[in-house]
């Protein structure tokens, strides 16, 4: 602990009861305490991840949403790993960096502004946490001409006011530290930050803590930002004053704890120091007993352990935190995100921790015990958080230790030609070339070179810059799963650079992966400006109770000469249409307009506009219009609607309270619903469901639906939620017996199960890591499916009226016979295959001094038949014998190989099946090991299959000496 930091620092004090404190506080004010919004921002395409406490807030400051309140105080989850706020180099490496974190906030919307909002916090800075006021500085706004905007006086006088700072503590800083700006346009206002000192006292007299205010000092930084939202921005840059003006703050959670609790660096806070100790705990090294009880002399060592124990306990964090909002990890978007950060964990509990067994899944329980308490997603999916993390450590694993190696086999010759003139390049480019495998994998790497020479003169080409090539960190990429950013970091640790313009050349022959997380943006110039038809209230849904309206008024129409025929698009003063939301399609039907018809062909939810997508605009936008729902296409989205709630229910009921949905499509023929689930549901299960759900439908239970409920009562009356889905704070709830199906929801739904009729299960199936996925029909789409089955079934039986047996068991004989058949033609064919092995040592054999090298090709033999033709063609080799064997399979255009090497050739311990295995592997596009006396390989280029037979007696001679 540092005694300099301030005079009442308390280390008892635990991070818990600072998050309770900042919010009763804010609460006593009048706040209202909001849970935190999703790290999943509901319906904001323009950010990956929630990165600011304001986000959830937005559509206030841009005026086209509202609160039932006017005060209100949270702690927001946040998340700061791409674009403009990218943390993810540096955590790790200082002590101060995070990925995930909290934000504090308190707001007001359009109620109180700066005199309150400066009183309150040095009030509870200083007089409540009791912060030495000598260390604090406060900035505020010190004018832009450019904006047209004057010095921010009112802030300034109002800091030497309402408290004791001395104006030398109060300083005008520019429009780059103290204006907020939402976008180029919109909502914008002046900011003051408080700024503290945590410097000795010595450091303090030599230099003024004035000077290093935003100078990135890592002991003089910023605890609290209050922006006073004030104008709102034109595309001319020019500024209008807003007639409500707001208060938005945000003081980063860790960094607070961290001085108030007297500590230098975070990751010696309560917040880290259980995760740590955890890390430490689950490694196998034993001098790495806790973060400060590392027996270890080396200082690099010391702090590159330190380093890694900072990395894993900030990213299991991030991880847990974003698979239970619904960012699961994958391939693409936010999913790829996360896949980033947890293999970055893994590589570092892999290589400097010692941990080669997956091990993140079982950080989970040590963080909710720290933040389950604050956090119910976490606690409540804790069993599926842990199983997801898990199975990406798995997979990751398999490959990472082979990538490791190819890494550390290149790099020393990277950095050989980085360190030398030149002049020696050729007798570099010689020694590069005697390592054989270093070779093989430049080879690998540089596909389209044309020979090992080429290859060798490019490489070098890179190398003397100081770079590892691009082809070398694409195939650690595509082959061996390693995000650029990580061997960025690796290379890094090496002092190498990474040749990128390489690397995103290679990256742009393929799908898109890495820059797919970035793809998020609005494309504004497809979106065509509104023309405003009457004045008044608009976009009111009324569809729960009428499906029809006769007395709607057009608001706006959007659409023209330059849009597509089918794409105008109308606004109404209320609607009947349901607009696409929750999963559920969006309503069709017509509108009649002063005698004239014209068909809706979809609607959908804009803002605060409900927009109907039609086929023409009527001619007389100002008449009067009928508004008519197609209510027989609405009758069976609302019963497949109902059997999704029916059936979510019954899966949490079979399967465990595990089950999340994770995504869904109500439509008027079908239902999918997404889930949480590792396993896949056995067939005899889905038939329970089915009928479970089903039993419900005959029960005939009605619905029970209560609107504007506040949504924490609805939460204590135990309706389920959407973890990935932002609420207001009013919501409907939708019941079907309070004991077995209560959802928060939007949709349209049957007045009773009855109304369904039927319900039958379509498929199920794997749609990502952890995810699965159920699709099903109710109603008419039911029966339709039922009746489809037993057509087939009538039709196949019909195959079968000769015999006397039942259906069932005349299929089951004709099974039996083709399993017999079947196994008789197998039996052939690997008596075929095997009486080709005496044709290979009778035609295939080469000697390589004293040993007998023996290839051949074996067309149709699978992996399963190489391993068994492989055991035998050692028996028939016998002594001083080595035996290669590929087949090709054409079918999935992959290639195998087995190798053999008689016993002994082992026992002088010159060759090695598994070490052979491996460089053909590596020459076939792929990679391969197993016992030293008969090891396997595949590979993805079929093609080379030939001339890597060939080349076989030249190995042998190679690993020969």
């Amino acid at each position: 602990m540092n005694p300099h930091l301030q005079s009442s620092a308390d280390p008892s004090r635990s991070s818990e009861e600072i998050r309770q404190d900042f919010l009763q506080f804010f609460q006593a004010k009048g706040h209202e305490a909001v849970p935190s919004a999703s790290l999943v921002p509901e319906g904001d395409d323009t950010l990956l991840f929630t990165n600011a406490g304001m986000n959830q807030f937005k559509d206030v400051f841009l005026g086209t949403g509202q609160r039932p309140y006017s005060r209100a105080v949270d702690t927001q989850k946040c998340l700061r790993v791409s674009g403009k706020h990218n943390d993810l180099e540096e955590v790790g490496h200082d002590t101060y960096h995070h990925t995930f974190f909290e934000m504090l906030g308190n707001w007001s919307f359009g109620d109180y502004f700066k005199a309150e909002a400066i009183r309150w916090a040095w009030e509870l800075l200083v007089e409540r946490w009791g912060l030495a006021p000598e260390r604090l500085y406060a900035t505020v706004h010190e004018g832009d001409d450019d904006f047209g905007v004057s010095a921010d006086a009112e802030a300034y006088d109002l800091w030497h006011a309402q408290t004791s700072l001395p104006e030398e503590r109060i300083l005008y800083e520019p429009s780059k530290e103290n204006f907020w700006m939402m976008g180029d346009t919109g909502p914008c206002g002046p900011c003051s930050e408080l700024h503290v000192d945590l410097r000795p006292p010595e450091a303090r007299r030599e230099t003024p803590g004035r000077e290093l205010v935003n100078a990135d000092h890592p002991q003089v930084m910023e605890l609290w930002n209050l922006v006073f939202i004030q104008y709102n921005a034109h595309p001319d840059g020019s500024l209008e004053p807003l007639d409500d003006q707001h208060v938005d703050t945000g003081m980063g959670f860790e960094r607070m704890v961290a001085v108030l609790q007297g500590e230098e660096s975070t990751y010696d806070t309560d917040l880290f120091a259980p995760l740590l100790q955890a890390v430490a705990d689950l490694s196998p090294r034993a001098n790495i007993q806790g973060y400060d009880d590392l027996h270890i002399d080396e200082d690099d060592e010391r702090e590159q352990v330190r380093i890694a124990l900072r990395v894993v306990a900030d990213h299991i964090r991030t991880i847990a935190f974003a698979i239970s909002d619904g960012a699961m990890p994958s391939n693409e978007g936010r999913g790829y995100v996360i896949r980033r950060i947890l293999r970055r964990a893994v590589r570092y509990g892999y290589q400097t921790l010692g941990l080669e067994e997956p091990f993140l899944h079982r950080l989970v329980d040590p963080l909710l015990e720290k933040m389950g308490g604050q956090f119910d997603g976490l606690t409540e999916q804790q069993e599926f958080i842990e199983r997801a993390i898990q199975a990406e450590e798995e997979s990751f694993l398999e490959t990472l230790g082979t990538g490791i190696e190819f890494f550390e086999r290149v790099v020393p010759h990277v950095t050989r030609f980085q360190e030398t003139d030149g002049e020696e390049t050729d007798g570099l480019l010689g020694e590069l070339q005697q390592d054989a495998q270093a070779l093989d994998l430049l080879e690998k790497a540089y596909v389209d070179a044309d020979d090992s020479g080429t290859v060798l003169h490019r490489f070098a080409r890179t190398a003397r810059g100081g770079a590892l090539p691009g082809q070398i960190a694409f195939l650690l990429h595509d082959t061996y799963g390693f995000p650029i950013d990580l061997t960025r970091l690796m290379a890094r640790e090496r002092g190498l650079d990474v040749d990128m313009e390489g690397y995103e050349t290679l990256m742009d022959r393929q799908q898109e992966r890495a820059r797919a997380a970035s793809d998020f943006a609005v494309d504004q110039s497809s979106v065509h400006a509104w023309q405003p038809v009457s004045e008044g209230d608009a976009s009111v849904f009324v569809g729960y109770d009428r499906d029809v309206v006769d007395d709607a008024e057009i608001r706006a129409v959007r659409g023209g000469e330059a849009d597509d025929a089918h794409q105008y698009e109308v606004e109404l003063s209320h609607t009947p249409f349901y607009a696409e939301a929750g999963g559920q399609v969006g309503d069709t039907g017509t509108l009649h307009v002063e005698g004239e018809q014209v068909r809706v062909l979809d609607t959908q939810q804009e803002e605060e506009r409900i927009v109907h997508t039609v086929d023409t605009l009527p001619e007389h936008l100002e008449g009067s219009v009928e508004a008519k729902v197609d209510t027989d296409r609405r009758d069976q989205i609302r019963a497949h609607h109902t059997a999704t709630h029916l059936m979510h229910a019954v899966l949490r009921e079979t399967l465990g309270d595990h089950v999340q949905q994770k995504g869904s499509l109500v439509a008027p023929d079908r239902l999918r619903f997404d889930f949480s689930h590792f396993d896949a549901v056995e067939e005899d299960v889905l038939r329970h469901i089915e009928r479970r759900v089903n039993t419900a439908i005959q029960e005939n239970i009605p619905k029970q639906e209560a609107r504007n409920v506040p949504i924490d009562e609805a939460m204590d009356r135990g309706a389920t939620a959407l973890f990935d889905e932002q609420y207001g704070d009013r919501v409907r709830v939708i019941t079907f017996a309070p004991d077995f199906s209560m959802e928060l929801c939007g949709g349209t739904h049957v007045d009773a199960t009855g109304e369904i009729g039927l319900f039958r299960v379509v498929s199920e199936g794997s749609v990502a890591s952890g995810v699965r996925r159920v699709e099903a029909v109710a109603g008419r789409a039911a029966l339709g499916h039922v009746e489809s089955e037993l057509e087939t079934l009538t039709q196949a039986r019909g195959q079968f009226r000769s015999l006397h047996t039942s259906l069932p068991e005349a299929i089951a004989e004709l099974q039996e016979e083709r399993d017999r058949l079947e196994d008789e033609v197998d039996q052939l064919r690997r008596g075929q295959l095997s009486d080709q092995l005496e044709t290979f040592i009778a035609e295939n054999t080469t000697p390589v001094g004293q040993v007998s090298v023996v290839t051949g090709r074996l067309d149709r033999a699978s992996t399963d038949d190489l391993q068994e033709l492989g055991q035998q063609f050692r028996d028939k080799l016998g002594e001083g014998a080595v035996g290669v064997l590929g087949s090709v399979d054409e079918e999935e255009e992959k290639v195998h190989v087995v190798a053999t090497v008689a016993d002994d050739l082992l026992d002088e311990g010159q060759l090695r099946a598994g070490d052979l295995v491996g460089t053909l592997g590596d020459r076939l596009g792929g990679g391969g090991g197993g016992r030293p006396s008969l090891a396997s390989a595949g590979g993805r280029d079929p093609e080379a299959l030939d001339a890597v037979l060939s080349e076989v007696p030249a190995l042998v001679r190679e690993h020969l000496g």
